[in-house]
């Protein structure tokens, strides 16, 4: 399987992601004591899932089945990239439902210092944070074993491929940045795009033979510079 296939699959996720929020799951209430919508745990078991399914896959694939990581140098990158899959997961478990009972039972306008404060921080801050921190460490962890081991070789047709699906990812990354209520997006996206573009440019490579950071860093610099347009005009 192809990183290209991948990254496609990643995207197809993304649209996923994108019908479910504008789907009927987001009124449905569960049962006992209105515990979730169906929103949060789709998010949470489905979407989070076929993502980190899709990350270790790319593993698999930019470490040439695993192999690039039987040094002790790529081990350490290996233990990063099991700390991406944590803290992700991690994050985003606390942001759906700390979202969930924030939107459902308070006052969004108005946070006061009370339980709801605490589920608009849990919400904005701490669970996005933890998210964010983890698909960094995944993102740059997968980065530099493709640095260790680049492609022999890629066509213009890959390299479009790879280009297109950043695009997506970039749109889905802007679509959150750009327009929510705290900056924390953006400060990620802006992160994200200076490291991984640092990472893709002082490589031993060309950029098409490193099509994973490729496709991060023109995702990522492309939302950064998108959501500076928005947030800054």
């Amino acid at each position: 399987m192809s990183i290209n296939i991948l990254l496609t699959l990643l995207s197809l996720n993304a649209v996923l992601v994108i019908l479910e929020r504008v789907s009927p799951t987001t009124k449905i209430i569960l049962q006992p004591y209105s515990f979730l919508r169906v929103h949060e745990v789709f998010q949470m078991t489905v979407v989070i899932m076929l993502s980190i399914i899709i990350s270790f896959l790319l593993l698999k694939v930019i470490s040439n089945n695993f192999e690039t990581l039987k040094s002790k140098k790529a081990a350490i990158i290996g233990i990063l990239f099991t700390l991406g899959i944590y803290f992700t997961a991690t994050g985003n478990g606390a942001h759906e439902i700390a979202s969930y009972f924030f939107n459902t039972f308070c006052d969004t306008k108005h946070v006061k210092n009370d339980p709801c404060g605490s589920m608009f921080f849990n919400d904005y801050y701490f669970g996005n944070i933890v998210y964010f921190v983890g698909l960094l460490f995944g993102n740059i962890s997968l980065i530099l074993l493709e640095r260790l081991r680049p492609q022999k070789n890629a066509f213009t047709k890959d390299t479009l491929i790879t280009l297109g699906n950043g695009f997506i990812y970039a749109l889905t990354l802007f679509a959150y940045a750009a327009f929510d209520r705290v900056i924390i997006g953006f400060i990620f996206v802006a992160v994200a795009a200076i490291s991984t573009t640092s990472l893709l440019f002082t490589a031993n490579a060309k950029p098409r033979l490193l099509p994973f950071t490729l496709y991060c860093s023109f995702a990522y610099t492309l939302a950064a510079i998108a959501t500076a347009l928005v947030r800054f005009r």
